[in-house]
């Protein structure tokens, strides 16, 4: 068998057995065990690159299901914009913005959550940090949405996803987004 596309980039095989398939969202199912997610402090890392840059929002959160509580990872509701955004009991904690690397390439990114201690690091740089902030309570769920699954679908590619249960140092962040 062979598929043809229309879109500027391949996507995996869907055997059509003579008639016209049209692709379903993609889901990750038995993501990992959610007790090893850490509320009080860790780190979400994401080789990714966004299938379009059309200035909306795309999200890969922790959370606790709803959106009052999460880390998002995201490319923001503006040209080649990734963000980090934590928020507490609906509150933004923090909030880290970057729009110097093109979204369409792969990126390594790395977000670090903490009391008082929020970094953005995105391929081998601290691209901001905030020292004031409170950390989310509860999370136990890693998304490919928003966190609470009503919007902001993550459209795009990802090659390694890997959560820590810790704050990473600022050498080990160097070192895993170089």
């Amino acid at each position: 068998g062979f598929q043809v596309e229309q879109q500027s980039y391949a996507t995996s095989y869907i055997p059509t057995h003579g008639s016209t398939v049209t692709r379903a969202t993609e889901t990750l199912t038995g993501s990992g065990n959610s007790t090893l997610i850490n509320s009080t402090e860790g780190v979400l890392y994401a080789e990714i690159a966004a299938l379009v840059d059309d200035n909306s929002a795309r999200e890969i959160t922790l959370s606790d299901g709803t959106a009052d509580n999460r880390i998002e990872l995201r490319y923001g509701a503006a040209s080649n914009r990734i963000q980090l955004v934590a928020r507490s009991g609906g509150v933004v904690q923090a909030s880290l913005t970057n729009s110097t690397n093109n979204i369409l390439n792969f990126n390594k990114v790395a977000v670090k959550w903490k009391a008082n201690d929020f970094a953005l690091w995105i391929n081998g740089i601290e691209q901001g940090a905030d020292t004031s902030g409170s950390t989310p309570i509860g999370l136990n769920e890693l998304q490919f949405n928003q966190g609470d699954g009503a919007g902001g679908e993550f459209l795009g590619k990802v090659k390694a996803l890997a959560v820590f249960d810790r704050a990473l140092t600022d050498q080990e962040l160097t070192d895993l987004t170089s």
